[in-house]
This record gives structure tokens, C-alpha cells and sequence, in this order.
């Protein structure tokens, strides 16, 4: 399972609300899921290599490029952090606002997922590859997973059949808790379609998104360097479990997988330890210069890894289709296929973020005048 980016606007502010390092988190997230699927894309199955290419070098290149569901879930955690945090925060204060509410979640998604979808159909078609008009409107509400396939067969898609109801979610409670009773009875309603929603999904990654958003408000509290350890500890455990849980064809172990908890409780443990060590991340601010440009690197970078993630996967098709044939060597013509693969995807995003992602912006602005 791979695929995102989470959809939240970009982290870096000025002022005292700007929350440092999550901004290069959440690239880094975007481009793990590119290394990874073009790392498919490229080489065979680690018990397919030749056999001067197993190294221990290459083994650990490997187990981290075979993490897909866990980058996801950092997307995940960062939403209900940033997502979640903030409306709860706002509803502490009484300044949440409804119809900003909707316009900040409405345009953060639909505005670089729209082109992502016309970017999927133009790759289906000229590859003929299926195309569904049903699967591209159930993409846009966000029913990928539970009544639709993903559209034009985009598989990181999948994650934003999450993504979507979970910013339904949090608007509904805040209306029941906010709102009179004709506002909950509507809330009410929708929640029910929620849940409806996700009885065909899986629950583990609402519970992820919850725990992000219940450490929003360590933020504003002093900085636990011991909360962070115990937080590190607990995504080493995670990780470990999930790896044990995860499909492979080329390793045995069965033995060991046996003593980890199932799947969706190794999720739960790796999405616990990423929600601790969040806030301590947001407290370190940069106290030198080259701290600072390097921080607002990361926000530049952020700023189009929605994108990134929504569009490397029919990119990489178009690869598959004219080098079909994957190495069975790491070598350095392999490795140069392979960053080609990468930086491909890497500038397609950000020539398409320019005319659409880097607008949401004005586009808020526009919305909020009616």
C-alpha cells in the first residue's frame, strides 16, 4: 500500500505560530513515496538481484525503500496535527469559522487534484490503460476505496478517499459543538455518511489522524525532551512491526512475525510515536542563519509535495512503458535510470504546482469576496 501526500496547506507562516521542520517533513513523506515506487519501477525483487548486487548496502537501501504505508502514514499524522489540531484549538477559542473551514480544505484539495485527474486521464488514454467516468466523480468525493477504484488506475489516490472524510469529520463536529440544532441536525446526517464511508476503509488510519490532532496542543507547551525520546522509541517499535507485517516475497519471516501485534496495531504504535515527536520538532527553532535558510528551503520544497504525490505515479507508467525491463544489477547505469526517474517526477510537479497548487492562495481570496 503506498501513495498522500496529506493535503494541508503549507506549514511555514511568519510569526509566532510558524511551526519549524514540519515543512521538510512533509516533502521529505512526498519524495519517499516517489524513491520508492520508482525503486520498483526499476529493479527486480530483492531475492531476484544478482547476487553481487546483495550486499548489506543495498539490503538497507531496500528495507527503506519498501516503506510506502508507513510514509503515508506520516502524511496522515501531519493532517490531523495540522488539520485537526487547528480546529480544535480554534473551537477552545471560539474563533472557528465554518465557511473558511470550508473554503482553506475545499480548494487545498480539489485545486491540485483536479489537473492530477486530467494529468491520470491524458497517461491512461495515450497508454490505453482503462478509463471510468464513474471512478473519476467517485475520486472527487473522495470514495475512492469504498465505492470506486482509483481513477485512471493512480494508486496513491487511495489516500485521499481518507483524506477527504476526515476533513468532513472535522468540520461536522465542529458544527454539532458549535452550531444550533438545525446546524447539528445537518452535522448529524453527514457524520452518519461518514461512518458509512468507512466501514468500507480502514479504521487504524482514522485513529492515526486522531492522535495527530491530540498533540496540536503540546505546541504551545514547554518542550519535553523526554516525551520525544519515548516518541522515537515508539516509531522504532512501529516501524519494526509494520515491516514485519508488510507482504515480501524475498525474506522469510514468518518466524519473527509471529510475536508482532497484527497490522493495524502496528500502525496505531508507529502513528503514536510520530504524533509525540511532532510538537518537539516545531519547538526547534533554528538558531543560526544557515538553520533558518534551511528551514525556509523545506517550505519551498513543501509547497508543491501535494502535487508531487499526486502526479509521479502515471509518470512513472509512461517510464514502464518504454523500459519495461527491470535491472537485476545495481550498478551505476541502473542508478542513473533511477534518479532520471526521480527528478522526472520531481520537476513534472513542480511545473504543474506553478500554474494550479501555487494559486490556491487566490483562489481563497476570490472565494472569500462572496
Amino acid at each position: 500500500m503506498t501513495a498522500p501526500l496529506t493535503a494541508t496547506k503549507p506549514i511555514a507562516t511568519d510569526g509566532r505560530d510558524h511551526l519549524y521542520w514540519l515543512d521538510w517533513l512533509r516533502f521529505t513523506a512526498a519524495l519517499m513515496v516517489v524513491a520508492i515506487h520508482s525503486r520498483g519501477n526499476t529493479w527486480v525483487e530483492w531475492g531476484r538481484l544478482a547476487e553481487t548486487s546483495q550486499t548489506k548496502l543495498v539490503a538497507v537501501f531496500f528495507a527503506l525503500t519498501r516503506a510506502g504505508a508507513e510514509w503515508v502514514l506520516v502524511f496522515f499524522v501531519l493532517s490531523g496535527f495540522l488539520v485537526g489540531g487547528k480546529v480544535i484549538e480554534r473551537l477552545g477559542a471560539g474563533t472557528f469559522n465554518l465557511r473558511d473551514y470550508i473554503i482553506d480544505r475545499f480548494s487545498r484539495i480539489w485545486v491540485p487534484l483536479i489537473p492530477a485527474l486530467i494529468w491520470s486521464a491524458i497517461v491512461a488514454f495515450w497508454l490505453g490503460k482503462p478509463l471510468s467516468w464513474f471512478d473519476l466523480f467517485g475520486n472527487l468525493l473522495g470514495l475512492q476505496g469504498s465505492l470506486c477504484l482509483n481513477f485512471a488506475a493512480n494508486m496513491p489516490l487511495w489516500s485521499l478517499g481518507y483524506e477527504i472524510w476526515f476533513y468532513f469529520l472535522a468540520g461536522c463536529v465542529a458544527v454539532w459543538l458549535t452550531a444550533g440544532m438545525r446546524g447539528r441536525i445537518v452535522a448529524g446526517f453527514i457524520t452518519v455518511l461518514f461512518f458509512a464511508v468507512f466501514t468500507q476503509l480502514n479504521s487504524a488510519f482514522l485513529f492515526a489522524w486522531i492522535l495527530g490532532a491530540s498533540t496540536y496542543w503540546l505546541c504551545k507547551r514547554p518542550r519535553l525532551p523526554w516525551l520525544a525520546v519515548m516518541g522515537g522509541l515508539i516509531v522504532a517499535m512501529g516501524y519494526l512491526f509494520t515491516q514485519l507485517r508488510s507482504a515480501t516475497v524475498s525474506v522469510n519471516t514468518s518466524g519473527w512475525a509471529r510475536y508482532a501485534p497484527s497490522n493495524d496495531v502496528a500502525i496505531l504504535i508507529l502513528s503514536l510515536g510520530i504524533a509525540l515527536l511532532l510538537p518537539f520538532l516545531t519547538q526547534l527553532k533554528p538558531g543560526v542563519k544557515w538553520g533558518e535558510s534551511f528551514n525556509a528551503l523545506g517550505r519551498k520544497l513543501a509547497a508543491f509535495s501535494y502535487t508531487l504525490y499526486l502526479t509521479h505515479y502515471p509518470a512513472l507508467y509512461i517510464w514502464e512503458h518504454y523500459q519495461p525491463e527491470r535491472h537485476a544489477a545495481i550498478d551505476g547505469v541502473s542508478g542513473i535510470w533511477y534518479l532520471l526517474r526521480i527528478i522526472s517526477c520531481v520537476v513534472l510537479a513542480w511545473l504543474c504546482y506553478l500554474p494550479f497548487e501555487k494559486q490556491t492562495g487566490r483562489l481563497r481570496k476570490w472565494l472569500r469576496k462572496f
